[in-house]
C-alpha cells in the first residue's frame, strides 16, 4: 500500500492479517458522519486527525464531544515543542515519569507499560496529541503501535495533515485514523459568536472587525471583544453594539492583552515580530540574510507569525491585532534596533511602514486618519529618486489615498495625489534604465484617473468625456492580467451608467469569468493582490447594479458580505446592498433583519444615505405588515436624512426615494407619493440615468399616475440590455391593454430581480390585469419567495476554502483535482492547464484520470454535463 514508503507499519504488523480489506471497507462505511462517540465506539477506527487553521475549535471539537458522553474515557493531552525534539521520547515524557525504567528496559516492555496506564480496565484512553510537527519519532512510532493495538484512541490536533510524522501519517493513508476538518468561522457564525458573548445584537462591522483582527480565532476574539468593552470600544447604540471607529488598541485592558501575546520573547525574537507587525510581511529570503531564522522558528512556533500563501515565499503575522496593538504602542516603534532591522528587511522601510499603517486604517474604516499618514508621506515620497526603490509598494499607497480622498468625495485633492505621483514616476523612468514595475505603476495611475473621474461624475452630476476610459481598457499592453481585469471592470461600471447595459453586462460575465479562473491557475496567483481582487468585485456590483441586473448583484453581494474577502469594510458595505436587493426582490422580512444590524454602525459613520435607506425600507415593511402609525413615525425620524436636491442621483439614492414613496401609498397618502417621484423624475432628466428614470416612472404608473406612462414609453425605449427590454414590453402591453403581454414583462423583469415592482400592493398595473395574469405573478412571486428559503437562506452555506460554492461532485475530488477539473470544463486544454501550473502534461492527465474515475464519466462532455446539472440544481446559474 502507498503509505508504506513513510513507515515500517504493515497490514500484518497492525493485527490485521486475518481480516479482510472488503469488510474493512465495508465496516468503515458505517460511519456517516464522524463524531466522538462513534469514534470510541467503533474498534476498527484508532482515532482522527482534527485538522484546521489555529484558533478554529479544533480542540474544542474533541473535548466538547468527550462532554457529550456519559461515561468518558481517561483523557490524556500530549503536545509537541521544540524540547521534545530534541530528547527521545520527549513528548510522552509525563508518561514515562509513571513507569519503573531503567537503562535495559526494551521496546516492548516500555509499549506494554504504557498499554497498562492507559488502557486501565480494559478501556483504551483518548490521547489528544498537539503539535505534531514538533514530536519526535520515537514518541510517534510507540503512540501509533498502541493506537494499533486498542490501547487508546488518538486525537492529533494540527494545521494540515502534511503535519503529521511518518508513522501517523500511515495510519493517516490507511484509514484507520480519520479525518475531521474544521474551518474557521463564517461571517455568519462569527457575527452569532460575538452577540453570544456581548448578550445582544452587534453590528456586522463590529464582528467583522473582531473576525478580521483575530484571523477568526475564537480564544483570542473572546478576550478582545472583553477588553474592548471594558476600554469603551465596544459600546452600546439604541440597543445595539457598535464599534467606535477610533482610539483602536490605546485602552488599557487592550494593552494587557498585548503584553499577555508577546511575553517570553527574547529581544532578537521580539525585535522581528516588530519589524514585521510595523512594515508588514517580509520575504524568506531576507530573513535568512538577516541571520533571523531562529528567531523566526520561535514565533512558527508560538503562531505568532505564518507562511503567506503564493509565490514568493513571504512570512506575516497570524493575526492583524498585533500589527494594530504595536502601531498604538509608540516607545516600541521608536527602538532603533527595530529601526535598523527594518532597513535590512525591506527595500524601502519607510514606505513599507506607510503602506502597513494606510491599510491597517483603511481596514478599520478610519478614512480620515488614513488621509492624513498618506498626506505626510506624500510631501517626499513621489519623488524620481524615490520611486525606483520599490515601485509597488509605492503605488499601493497612492492607491489607498486616492480612494479614501475619493471616498470622502474629495475629488481634486484625489487628482493631485495622482498627478504628483504621476511627474514623479515619469521622472524616475526617464532617468533611470527601464523597469516593469516603473511602467506598471503609470498604468496603473492613469487607471486610478479613471476610476475617480467615473465616481466624480455619479457624485457630482456632471458627465465627462469617456472616450479616454475607452481608449484606455481596449489597450493590449497591460503589464499584468490584475491592472487589464481592473481596467475592464472600470468600463464596466461606466458602461452601465452610461446607458450600455447590455455591453457592461457581457463584459461583467467577461470579467467574472477571468477573475474565477485566476484562483485556479497558480501562475496568476502571485500578481493578484486580494485589494486588486475587491476593487474588481465591487465595481462588477456596481455595473450589476446600474444595469438593473439585480439577481446577479444579489449573488455577488451575499457572496461578498460572507467574508469572501476579509475587509471589515467590504463586508459591512456588502451585507447594506444585499438586503437592499432582498427588499427589491419583495423579501422584506429578510431584508430588514439583514439591515438592522447595521442601522446603529452606519448612523454612527456620519453617512446619511445609508441609514435612511434602511429606515425607508423598515418603514415600507412595517406599512405592509399593517403597523401604519410606526411606519409614518419611522419616515418622521427620516426626514432628518432626507437628500436635498443637491444630492446627486445613484442608485442609492433611487432606492430611499422609491421605499419613502412605497411607505407614503402604504399608509394612505399616495399623492405625497408621486408627488416625491415627479420631483425625482425631474432631477434626473439630463443626468443620463435613462434606466432609473424608466425605473421611477414605471412606479410612477404602478401607483396610479396615468400621466406618466407617455414618458414611461419613450425611456424604456432608450434604455439597452434585458432590463430595459423588459420595461418597455411592460410599457407598450400597458399602452396597448394587453393583460397577456404585461403579465409576460412583470414576469421576465421579476426573474432579473425586480419581484417588488409586481407585487399586488397598492400596485395599479397589477389591478388591471386579468385574474389569470395576476395568478400567474402570483405563482411567480411565490417562487421567488421559496427560492429565498432555500438559496438564500443565511450566509453560512458550505464553501470552499476558497470560499465558492461547491456543487456536489467536487466534495468527491482533492482540491488540486477540482483545479484541474475547473480548467477543463472551462475549455482548457491539458497542454494549457499544465502550462499555467506549470507541470507536464502527463501530470495533468493523470489527475484527469482519477477526476473521470472517481465521478464516473467517460471524458470532458460528460464532465462539463455533470458540472451543468449540479449547478443548475444548486441553483448556481
Amino acid at each position: 500500500m502507498e503509505y508504506s514508503r513513510f513507515s515500517s507499519f504493515n497490514d500484518a504488523s497492525l493485527g490485521l492479517g486475518h481480516w479482510s480489506e472488503l469488510n474493512y471497507l465495508k465496516e468503515l462505511s458505517r460511519i456517516p458522519e464522524l463524531t466522538m462517540e462513534k469514534i470510541l465506539s467503533n474498534q476498527h477506527v484508532m482515532g482522527a486527525v482534527i485538522s484546521g487553521p489555529p484558533g478554529s475549535g479544533r480542540r474544542a471539537w474533541v473535548e466538547a464531544g468527550m462532554e457529550k458522553l456519559e461515561n468518558p474515557p481517561q483523557l490524556i493531552r500530549l503536545n509537541g515543542s521544540n524540547f521534545g525534539t530534541k530528547v527521545p521520547l520527549g513528548a510522552l515524557s509525563y508518561l514515562l515519569a509513571r513507569l519503573d525504567l531503567d537503562d535495559y528496559t526494551s521496546r516492548h516492555e516500555l509499549v506494554h507499560g504504557l498499554g497498562r496506564i492507559l488502557c486501565s480496565e480494559n478501556r483504551p484512553a483518548a490521547v489528544m496529541l498537539g503539535r505534531p510537527e514538533l514530536i519526535d519519532e520515537e514518541s510517534s512510532s510507540l503512540l501509533a503501535q498502541l493506537a494499533t493495538m486498542g490501547k487508546i484512541k488518538l486525537f492529533v490536533i494540527c494545521e494540515q495533515i502534511q503535519d503529521l510524522p511518518g508513522d501517523l501519517f500511515a495510519l493517516y493513508r490507511s484509514g484507520r485514523i480519520k479525518h475531521r476538518l474544521i474551518h474557521r468561522m463564517d461571517n455568519a457564525e462569527t457575527h452569532q459568536f460575538v452577540e453570544s458573548e456581548l448578550g445582544g445584537p452587534a453590528s456586522t462591522f463590529s464582528s467583522a472587525v473582531l473576525r478580521y483582527l483575530t484571523s477568526g480565532s475564537r480564544e483570542l476574539m473572546s478576550k478582545l471583544i472583553q477588553c474592548w468593552r471594558d476600554d469603551g470600544q465596544l459600546l452600546q447604540r439604541n440597543g445595539s453594539w457598535i464599534l467606535k471607529l477610533s482610539g483602536f488598541g490605546t485602552g488599557s485592558a487592550t494593552h494587557g492583552l498585548y503584553s499577555l501575546m508577546t511575553r517570553g520573547l527574547d529581544s532578537r525574537e521580539y525585535d522581528l515580530m516588530l519589524a514585521i507587525a510595523l512594515g508588514g510581511p517580509v520575504t524568506l529570503e531576507r530573513i535568512h540574510l538577516c541571520e533571523l531564522t531562529e528567531s523566526l522558528d520561535v514565533l512558527l512556533n508560538r503562531g505568532q507569525v505564518r507562511y503567506l500563501p503564493g509565490a514568493s515565499r513571504r512570512v506575516g503575522l497570524c493575526n492583524p491585532l498585533l500589527a494594530l496593538l504595536v502601531r498604538t504602542d509608540e516607545q516600541e516603534n521608536k527602538k532603533e534596533s527595530v529601526k535598523a532591522l527594518l532597513k535590512q528587511l525591506h527595500a524601502d522601510p519607510l514606505a513599507a511602514q506607510v503602506l502597513a499603517q494606510v491599510q491597517a486604517l483603511s481596514d478599520m474604516n478610519d478614512h480620515q486618519a488614513q488621509i492624513a499618514v498618506a498626506k505626510r508621506y506624500q510631501a517626499t515620497g513621489y519623488g524620481p529618486d524615490a520611486w525606483p526603490a520599490d515601485p509597488k509598494t509605492r503605488m499601493k499607497i497612492v492607491d489607498m489615498h486616492v480612494k479614501a480622498l475619493a471616498m470622502t468625495s474629495q475629488f481634486q485633492p484625489a487628482f493631485e495625489v495622482i498627478e504628483v505621483a504621476r511627474t514623479g514616476a515619469m521622472a524616475a523612468r526617464d532617468k533611470n534604465a527601464p523597469d516593469e514595475a516603473l511602467d506598471a505603476a503609470l498604468q496603473e495611475l492613469d487607471l486610478l484617473a479613471q476610476f475617480v473621474s467615473h465616481l466624480e461624475d455619479e457624485m457630482s452630476r456632471t458627465k465627462s468625456d469617456i472616450s479616454s476610459t475607452q481608449e484606455l481598457v481596449e489597450s493590449a499592453n497591460w503589464m499584468n492580467e490584475s491592472l487589464r481585469l481592473r481596467a475592464l471592470s472600470v468600463q464596466a461600471s461606466v458602461w452601465a451608467a452610461r446607458q450600455r447595459q447590455a455591453d457592461a453586462l457581457k463584459l461583467t460575465l467577461y470579467v467574472d469569468s477571468r477573475l474565477k479562473d485566476t484562483h485556479l491557475m497558480s501562475s496568476q496567483i502571485s500578481t493578484f493582490d486580494p485589494e486588486d481582487a475587491v476593487d474588481i468585485e465591487f465595481e462588477l456590483l456596481q455595473a450589476e447594479l446600474l444595469s438593473g441586473h439585480w439577481n446577479l448583484a444579489l449573488e455577488r453581494s451575499k457572496k461578498l458580505a460572507s467574508g469572501f474577502y476579509s475587509s471589515p469594510l467590504s463586508v459591512t458595505f456588502s451585507e447594506t446592498v444585499y438586503g437592499i436587493l432582498l427588499a427589491l426582490d419583495n423579501d422584506l422580512d429578510g431584508a430588514v433583519a439583514v439591515l438592522k444590524k447595521n442601522r446603529e454602525q452606519l448612523a454612527a459613520g456620519q453617512r446619511p444615505l445609508l441609514p435612511a435607506i434602511i429606515n425607508a425600507i423598515t418603514a415600507y415593511e412595517l406599512a405592509r405588515s399593517g403597523q401604519r402609525h410606526e411606519a409614518s413615525a419611522m419616515l418622521e425620524r427620516n426626514s432628518l436624512y432626507h437628500p436635498t436636491v443637491d444630492v446627486p442621483v445613484n442608485f442609492y439614492r433611487w432606492v430611499q426615494e422609491i421605499f419613502t414613496a412605497l411607505t407614503h401609498a402604504e399608509i394612505g397618502a399616495t399623492d405625497l407619493a408621486l408627488d416625491m417621484l415627479k420631483n425625482f423624475t425631474t432631477q434626473m432628466r439630463g443626468e443620463s440615468h435613462t434606466l432609473l428614470e424608466s425605473l421611477t416612472l414605471g412606479y410612477r404608473v404602478r401607483l396610479g399616475d396615468s400621466e406618466a406612462l407617455t414618458d414611461f414609453l419613450r425611456a424604456s425605449a432608450l434604455c439597452q440590455g434585458t432590463v430595459g427590454e423588459g420595461m418597455s414590453q411592460v410599457a407598450k402591453a400597458i399602452a396597448a391593454g394587453n393583460s397577456s403581454c404585461t403579465a409576460a414583462g412583470l414576469g421576465d423583469l421579476a426573474k432579473l430581480g425586480h419581484v417588488l415592482f409586481s407585487t399586488a400592493s397598492n400596485n395599479r398595473i397589477f389591478a388591471n390585469l386579468e385574474i389569470r395574469d395576476q395568478r400567474k405573478i402570483s405563482r411567480i412571486i411565490n417562487e421567488s419567495k421559496r427560492s429565498h428559503a432555500t438559496q438564500f437562506s443565511g450566509m453560512a452555506a458550505e464553501l470552499e476554502e476558497s470560499g465558492e460554492y461547491r456543487p456536489a461532485w467536487m466534495r468527491e475530488l482533492t482540491k488540486r483535482e477540482v483545479q484541474i477539473a475547473k480548467l477543463a470544463i472551462g475549455g482548457k486544454s491539458n497542454a494549457e492547464i499544465a502550462k499555467a501550473n506549470g507541470v507536464s502534461i502527463r501530470t495533468i492527465e493523470g489527475h484527469l484520470y482519477q477526476v473521470y474515475s472517481k465521478l464516473q464519466v467517460r471524458n470532458r462532455q460528460e464532465l462539463t454535463a455533470l458540472d451543468r446539472s449540479s449547478q443548475g440544481t444548486a441553483g448556481l446559474r
